[in-house]
């Protein structure tokens, strides 16, 4: 069991205008999860994932290439899926993924 007190998060800047990030857990092989804070407009470059991903939508509103998402929907992405995210106002994710992540673009 692991637990991670919302008092105790440790947010910092992920290397992207916009964009903090607070690891939740760390497994073997780029395993993990990660809570993800979006200020309005921030982009996340394109990048794509050695295994899944799948993203919860805590609050706000963000697009995933040409997909929108708001609070309380859940993407499953694949391994092959290369997107990008911009987010439409402030929003927080949480973020759980299988592997490891490649860039395909530069950050801003």
């Amino acid at each position: 069991m692991m637990l991670a007190r919302q008092e105790a998060r440790d947010w910092c800047d992920s290397g992207i205008a916009g964009v903090q990030i607070c690891s939740t857990w760390t497994g073997n092989d780029g395993d993990g999860g990660y809570l993800a804070r979006f200020q309005a407009g921030a982009r996340f470059p394109k990048h794509a994932h050695h295994g899944w991903e799948q993203i919860l939508v805590v609050a706000g509103a963000i697009r995933f290439n040409d997909v929108e998402l708001r609070a309380g929907d859940v993407l499953q992405v694949q391994g092959s899926d290369e997107h990008e995210a911009c987010a439409l106002e402030e929003t927080l994710l949480f973020v759980a993924h299988h592997g490891g992540i490649d860039m395909l673009e530069q950050a801003p």
